[in-house]
């Protein structure tokens, strides 16, 4: 069988691509908790329902526009601390630092016994659950968010599907109308309708944020991969939010939202699909809907 060798070109480009999955990015130094951002309850706040520490640097785009852009308050709570005990204070102190690199504020979301947040659990321990999602929905009414941000119901770990959960019962002890964004990490969203461009500022901040995850990062070197996962959402989004055989957009690098409302009693669908460049004003993607 004749096998004919790739183009030199191809092969310069495989290795250039292969040398930056080697790259060796500087790690910030072992450091104490630091105090959180102090909230500005003026402003509009964006409030992240965080499964791990680190998810708030993997699916925090939006946030970060909308705090840099539209003037947001954005809250990160940490839903849990990872499942291994011996490692909680040190992720808590790496999350510390992450957020204050963001610009979000942070808070615990002090679930009682930490115990894991899975639908497993929601069906052996209906007791405790129904305690934890009391507790969510009293930081709900506590905080009162704009936006709530949370992973969707496929995202491919129990506890990412565990969270969506929890945040859904949740909501049912919620009378207050709000914007829902659901967010994509370990299993593909089947239908977004937000693809927002997060330029290389962006990119850059998410990226020095997770380098703070330095337990995490020794375990799986995956913040080498943030900027490549951001790019095959541009991929998949620049088809699947406008429909197939849409022209994609040029932009590198995307993160994509399920996006919808909730009413106070029930979530609406938002027909509207939209792709959303650097330059897009995002100060009206979310008005307030007290007032409608």
């Amino acid at each position: 069988m004749n096998q004919t060798r790739p183009a030199d070109g191809v092969i310069d480009y495989l290795d250039a691509f292969d040398r930056l999955l080697q790259a060796r990015l500087p790690m910030p130094e072992p450091a104490g908790p630091l105090p959180s951002i102090k909230l500005d309850r003026d402003r509009p706040l964006a409030m992240l329902v965080s499964p791990h520490p680190d998810d708030e640097c993997l699916v925090g785009g939006l946030a970060l526009r909308l705090r840099r852009e539209a003037g947001y308050a954005v809250l990160n709570l940490a839903a849990t601390l990872g499942s291994r005990v011996e490692r909680r204070e040190a992720r808590w102190c790496e999350l510390s630092q992450a957020c204050a690199r963001l610009g979000f504020a942070l808070a615990d979301a002090g679930f009682a016994g930490r115990e894991p947040i899975s639908e497993a659990r929601r069906h052996a321990d209906p007791t405790s659950w129904k305690r934890d999602v009391t507790r969510l929905a009293a930081l709900l009414d506590r905080y009162r968010p704009r936006l709530l941000v949370f992973p969707h119901a496929r995202d491919g770990s129990a506890t990412h599907i565990g969270v969506h959960r929890l945040v859904l019962d949740a909501l049912q002890r919620c009378e207050r109308p709000l914007w829902l964004a659901q967010t994509e990490f370990w299993g593909t969203l089947d239908d977004p309708n937000l693809l927002l461009e997060l330029r290389k500022a962006e990119v850059a901040t998410l990226l020095d944020a997770l380098l703070c995850h330095r337990g995490e990062i020794a375990r799986n070197p995956y913040h080498l991969r943030l900027a490549s996962w951001l790019s095959d959402s541009v991929r998949r989004g620049g088809e699947n939010v406008p429909g197939a055989g849409a022209q994609p957009p040029s932009f590198p690098f995307g993160a994509l939202y399920r996006v919808d409302r909730w009413s106070g009693r029930a979530i609406e669908t938002v027909e509207r699909r939209a792709i959303l460049d650097g330059g897009a004003d995002l100060r009206e993607l979310f008005p307030p809907l007290d007032a409608r």
